[in-house]
């Protein structure tokens, strides 16, 4: 009774051998440019989140009220 299983052909082995190569070749350069990203990341400028809240309160284009700091909807969309 056969068993509906084949070996699997690979073919020629330096190929097989180049395939992998390639393969590991793509994940370097993409771990290598992710690398590079993340450094990018790292060399910005950063501040603490309270002094960029009260640099954000004390601006001085903001409306002294509150009013317009969200979005809402015209009167005609209800």
């Amino acid at each position: 009774m056969p068993s509906g299983y084949s070996s699997r052909d690979v073919g020629d082995p330096s190929q097989v051998k180049k395939n992998k190569q390639s393969m590991a070749d793509l994940k370097l350069r993409r771990l290598t440019e992710l690398n590079n990203r993340l450094r990018e990341d790292l060399e910005r400028d950063r501040i603490p989140v309270s002094q960029a809240a009260n640099r954000y309160a004390h601006h001085p284009k903001l409306p002294s009220s509150g009013e317009g700091l969200f979005y809402e909807r015209p009167q005609s969309f209800y």
